[in-house]
């Protein structure tokens, strides 16, 4: 191997390290607080590196909600295709409609509450959602309004309603809020029960409710059993 096969290498990690100091960054303190500088030191990089791989910091920034989407593809990419999928055939079955918002919620508990994949992700939509940037539309498009839909289009079936009915909508966004609240509120929670995290005997008690709570808001019959904590 000669030194130049390396640079390629080099140059990826990088621009990865860069990517994930301005994740946590962005997150903790928003797009205008943080400059170049600290990027940099940050990623252990040298300032140029930002504009060699990126063009300067908005784009790095365009890049991280591009990156944000992408992670998110391999989580929620096969769940909305299948729930798609399934709600035709359901649609009329409460039993059947019950299983499918069922494990809707189990996937997106796990992803807020069971894991640490939303970490700082969570923080930076939030900035997003209470103050949008000119980039906002990469996270809309490209994530937020596929998984919005999708859930309309569940309570649309659930509730036999039509799909266009803005009232499909406003309860899907509800629906959401009651499962997104348990990450980016959850030291609330934690206080409130005098908890240190959401520990394996503390999910199941919280997967139980919201299911529940999301089940009866759309009348359907309440399941038992957990599986919140394993791999979506």
């Amino acid at each position: 191997m000669t030194g130049t096969d390396t640079i390629p290498a080099r140059g990826d990690e990088t621009r990865a390290q860069l990517l994930d100091a301005a994740l946590e960054l962005f997150a903790r303190e928003g797009f205008e607080a943080v400059t170049t500088r600290r990027l940099a030191a940050k990623a252990g990089a040298n300032i140029a590196a930002i504009g060699y791989h990126f063009g300067g910091k908005r784009d790095l920034y365009r890049a991280l909600l591009a990156q944000l989407v992408d992670d998110t593809e391999s989580i929620f990419g096969p769940v909305i295709d299948r729930i798609n999928a399934d709600i035709a055939g359901a649609r009329g079955n409460q039993a059947a409609m019950a299983a499918i918002v069922s494990g809707f919620v189990e996937n997106l508990l796990h992803v807020f509450v069971a894991s640490d994949f939303m970490r700082w992700r969570a923080p930076l939509v939030m900035r997003e959602y209470f103050n949008p940037s000119e980039d906002f539309d990469i996270l809309y498009e490209g994530r937020i309004e596929p998984l919005h839909r999708c859930l309309t289009a569940m309570v649309s079936a659930a509730l036999d309603r039509d799909e266009n009915d803005p009232s499909c909508a406003i309860r899907a966004h509800a629906i959401m809020g009651q499962i997104v609240v348990y990450g980016i509120a959850r030291v609330v929670l934690w206080r409130r029960l005098g908890w240190e995290n959401y520990t394996p005997e503390a999910i199941p008690l919280v997967a139980q409710e919201v299911r529940d709570s999301v089940l009866s808001s759309l009348h359907l019959p309440a399941l038992s059993g957990d599986k919140v904590g394993e791999t979506p």
